[in-house]
């Protein structure tokens, strides 16, 4: 997988959508985490800005601070500064939304995640 996930047509090639979402979320091993920040999220994975310089394990566990939920990754791609990962886990804990009709309440956001 590459960072481009469409082919020379320009279609987008990945099996689930993805939609952006800033939130932060500690990214580590199991022994040391570091505090990074989603770029967008699928029901299949994530983007993650990690910063120059950072290390991670071939293996990585996600945790949402707010939620305190954690979710097993597979790191798939990196660039200087970010990240793709793929979600190991049967039906990933997070449902991502397309709209804030789903919830049934407006939040003023284009997309949510909402740990489940």
């Amino acid at each position: 997988m590459s960072i481009n996930d469409s082919g020379s047509d320009g279609a987008d090639r990945r099996s689930h959508p993805r939609y952006s979402d800033r939130s932060p979320v500690y990214v580590g091993d199991g022994a040391l985490a570091r505090r990074c920040r989603l770029v967008d999220v699928s029901s299949g994975g994530a983007r993650i800005f990690v910063g120059r310089g950072a290390d991670l394990a071939p293996h990585v566990i996600l945790v949402d601070p707010r939620t305190g939920l954690s979710h097993r990754a597979a790191v798939v791609w990196r660039s200087e500064i970010e990240a793709g990962v793929r979600f190991l886990e049967e039906g990933v804990r997070y449902r991502v939304m397309t709209c804030t009709g789903d919830l049934g309440w407006n939040t003023g956001r284009e997309s949510y995640r909402q740990a489940s």
